[in-house]
């Protein structure tokens, strides 16, 4: 087996003469037992490797055209069969369960159900730590360096089922491994997207606010509300744009100001206060606001109302970004992901020998 870039995956392959492509297995060791997801045949290495990796506890498989080598590597591990329901009874071994749209199989893994395609059932897999994700059949690394979409008569109904891949990209991820062909380790978000551009039966670059559920955002006090995530779902690449809706008494951020960044806010439907070191200020529909680079764009919306507020807000995607929380004397580093008490700060040779 080979072992890929992120700690604790691995892959194994078989070449098929047919497609002149790598079929793949893979295998995610886990303390709490392993995953193995569309096993293909092993030979005697792959299998010595397998059981010093400690086996597999489970056996996902994405669609019911992956079944492979399922039956003799549960016989040899004696891992459960987990698949989506529209596919359990289209296989001829027995899942041990049944799961659906948007499930998490284990923590740190979840399936994403994609409708139109070669089986009812087919799912696609969220690494969530990883920012990985596993298609089996829709999408294949093909040819070496690029993402395609299974060929379309061979689909349900293919730009349905292009179209279905938004649910995707919903999703943040750059590796994207595939059981069909060659993984891609970077950029294989925008590799996805490309995939979906190249399509003239789609128009992947245009959605209906209307076409997208709210999504809830659960967070201490008062940080509650509704969001629309616009911008991974039609391809953008250096705006990001999102609608959000505050019920009364809610509020969107902490008081924040970016560093490198520029935001602007377009308030859609009622009122709320923009709060802002310089003061409180009312803005209601119709309003733009924009907040530049550095303190002067330092703000938070609170909506003070007794109806919702909707709020459209866009921002650039600056890699090197630096937001800082005024209230709390924090600050975010884009590159590092991680939150920072500013204080107290350290002499530049602190630690050094």
């Amino acid at each position: 087996m080979k072992r890929l870039i992120h700690e604790n995956l691995y892959s194994w392959s078989v070449f098929s003469e047919v497609r002149q492509i790598d079929f793949n297995g893979h295998l995610w060791v886990r303390e709490e037992g392993n995953i193995a997801i569309d096993p293909v045949e092993m030979c005697d290495s792959d299998r010595g490797q397998l059981e010093q990796l400690g086996g597999a506890k489970l056996i996902v498989i994405t669609n019911r055209d992956h079944e492979r080598e399922a039956a003799a590597f549960q016989e040899l591990t004696g891992a459960d069969v987990i698949v989506h329901e529209a596919d359990a009874d289209l296989m001829d071994i027995k899942p041990s369960r049944k799961i659906s749209d948007g499930e998490t199989i284990v923590p740190g893994l979840r399936a994403i159900h994609l409708s139109y395609g070669k089986s009812p059932g087919e799912i696609a897999l969220y690494f969530n730590q990883q920012q990985a994700i596993l298609f089996g059949d829709i999408v294949a690394g093909e040819p070496m360096g690029r993402l395609t979409l299974l060929a379309d008569d061979k689909l349900e109904d293919a730009p349905k089922a292009a179209m279905q891949l938004r649910k995707v990209l919903a999703m943040r991820f750059n590796t994207v491994l595939v059981g069909d062909g060659h993984s891609l380790f970077r950029d294989g978000r925008q590799e996805l997207v490309n995939c979906l551009q190249a399509r003239d039966d789609i128009y992947i670059n245009r959605i209906n606010i209307d076409d997208m559920e709210w999504v809830q955002r659960k967070g201490p006090t008062t940080y509650n509300f509704e969001y629309k995530d616009i911008d991974p779902l039609i391809g953008a690449q250096n705006i990001g744009y999102c609608v959000y809706r505050l019920p009364p008494g809610s509020t969107t951020f902490p008081m924040h100001l970016h560093h490198f960044g520029e935001e602007m806010c377009y308030v859609m439907e009622g009122t709320c206060t923009l709060k802002t070191p310089r003061g409180d200020i009312e803005v209601s529909e119709g309003d733009f606001i924009a907040f530049p680079p550095g303190p002067a764009g330092t703000h938070k919306f609170i909506n003070e109302s007794d109806n919702p507020a909707t709020l459209l807000i866009l921002g650039t995607y600056t890699p090197h970004d630096v937001s800082e929380y005024p209230d709390s004397n924090k600050v975010l580093p884009y590159v590092l992901q991680k939150i920072y008490r500013k204080e107290p700060s350290l002499e530049y040779f602190d630690g050094e020998v």
